[in-house]
């Protein structure tokens, strides 16, 4: 072993479970909380980006879905490659299958407006087109069924794949200039809805679901070689490689441009958001990775990562509100300025945390009670 990888903690020896993709969660799921909190409850006049704290916390903040969205890719895939089985035999094949649709179905039922039941048979989706936006969940979803379309190819055909992986991931981010110039009025709201923002939708699967497809391609090399989850010269690299993506993406689509003469790759370089954020994407998980190897992580963050979907119901449900109540935002919405919001925020990430403490001490009780309600999860 290497200098540098015997200082490491060796959670391998302590835990089956990667804490590497836990701590990724937990980052993504707490920095979307107090992101939420902030921009939803901050004062108008406060919304300076010629102010470095403001603009410094913005930039962090456009990081934050990228990572989530990688990050769900990453856990999935590995769970679904870990054990080289026939797919009837592949439990994760079909809880994935389930998960897509469960999460299309809550992702659905937080935007629900009770109003569409009104007129069920004659649904004025324009009226009520909220309630069709896609957001995360949804993208996420989508993200997950192709990482089933891939399995599927691969088992079937026998391709590697990494292939179908790579090559949904790269298409998804060279297909979005021709979606954004696309007139999707033609077709129904409820379809164009996952292609375009024009009907509120935050995040179209074209190009955020390419950030679940790279994190697929993580996933795959850790169901390969899972003990590159605790080393750190592999997390170094990780690094390396987003500082290369943050700061010469733009030259390598500028030499795909010239060789090509594509238009989309001289539109991905005028707006170079994406590979951008999959560069930040990248430091960020090696910053992590590296935290992860060199120091005991709290078991609090590790059970932050494992409760990301309940987390996400429930902020939702508290500062925003969905069909059924209103959220805080409601109330004090852009109303906090100063050390209040900044003591509001901390508050409410300490909320979460708590609540996921005392869940996680209260489920072998309930386990123990009604096994068949709560039933023991298996160690990852």
């Amino acid at each position: 072993m290497n200098q540098l990888q015997s200082s490491a903690y060796d959670h391998s020896k302590s835990s089956k479970r990667l804490i590497f993709i836990d701590v990724m969660r937990a980052y993504a799921i707490l920095m979307m909380i107090q992101g939420h909190w902030i921009d939803a409850m901050i004062e108008p006049f406060y919304r300076d980006h010629s102010n470095f704290f403001f603009s410094l916390w913005d930039q962090m903040r456009g990081i934050t879905a990228p990572v989530f969205f990688f990050s769900s890719g990453t856990i999935f895939s590995y769970l679904l490659l870990r054990k080289n089985l026939p797919i009837r035999e592949n439990d994760r094949f079909f809880k994935g299958i389930k998960r897509v649709f469960t999460l299309l179905v809550i992702g659905y039922l937080l935007r629900f407006n009770f109003g569409i039941l009104e007129n069920i048979t004659d649904i004025d989706f324009y009226k009520f087109k909220n309630s069709f936006a896609i957001d995360a969940l949804h993208c996420i979803a989508i993200g997950l069924g192709l990482i089933i379309i891939s399995y599927l190819i691969h088992k079937l055909t026998r391709i590697y794949i990494w292939i179908p992986y790579l090559l949904f991931a790269f298409s998804l981010f060279y297909l979005y200039p021709d979606l954004i110039k696309h007139d999707w009025s033609q077709y129904p709201l409820p379809i164009a809805s996952y292609f375009t923002r024009e009907y509120g939708s935050n995040f179209p699967i074209v190009p955020w679901t390419g950030f679940v497809m790279w994190g697929a391609l993580l996933g795959y090399l850790l169901s390969k070689r899972v003990n590159l989850a605790f080393n750190n010269l592999f997390a170094i690299i990780i690094l390396i490689l987003g500082i290369l993506l943050h700061f010469y993406s733009g030259s390598l689509l500028d030499f795909l441009y010239k060789l090509t003469m594509d238009t989309n790759f001289k539109y991905l370089l005028n707006h170079n958001f994406l590979y951008y954020h999959l560069g930040n994407t990248f430091i960020i998980l090696g910053i992590l990775a590296l935290l992860s190897n060199l120091f005991k992580i709290p078991p609090i963050i590790a059970s932050v990562g494992k409760k990301t979907m309940m987390i996400y119901v429930l902020h939702i449900f508290i500062i925003y509100g969905t069909g059924i109540n209103k959220g805080i935002q409601y109330y004090i919405g852009q109303s906090l300025s100063g050390w209040v919001l900044i003591i509001s925020a901390v508050m409410t990430l300490a909320f979460f945390m708590l609540l996921v403490y005392y869940i996680e001490k209260s489920e072998p009780y309930f386990q123990k009670k009604f096994p068949y309600f709560f039933p023991k999860k298996k160690i990852i």
